[in-house]
């Protein structure tokens, strides 16, 4: 996996500790493995991240705390059809999965 390995890189560069994850896809499963992974390694140990514990804090692009660092007419250029294709319930629930992801940074 290409990504892993830049995931991977910058993390050796710059410390796992000064690095974060915005992600902008929708898919649930998909950021739940995704996150997993750059916060506690590959789970399939197929990729560069295999056995690698970064655990680099996760993000998504339409959070409120995301959102509010985008100037506003690039959010509303690149973002705003994103943001009314998923809608509330789910910004809200991929929010609170996010929140979950960090929360467990805090407490492992």
């Amino acid at each position: 996996m290409e990504s892993q390995e830049a995931i991977k890189k910058a993390a050796q560069e710059h410390g796992p500790e000064n690095l974060f994850v915005v992600w902008g896809i929708t898919n649930e499963q998909y950021l739940e493995v995704g996150s997993r992974t750059v916060i506690d390694g590959d789970p399939s140990w197929s990729g560069s991240l295999a056995g690698e514990c970064l655990r680099l804090k996760v993000y998504h692009v339409l959070e409120p705390e995301m959102k509010s660092h985008i100037p506003e007419e690039v959010y509303d250029d690149e973002l705003m059809l994103l943001e009314l294709a998923v809608g509330d319930e789910k910004i809200d629930k991929i929010a609170s999965m996010m929140t979950t992801f960090r929360s467990q940074l805090l407490f492992s």
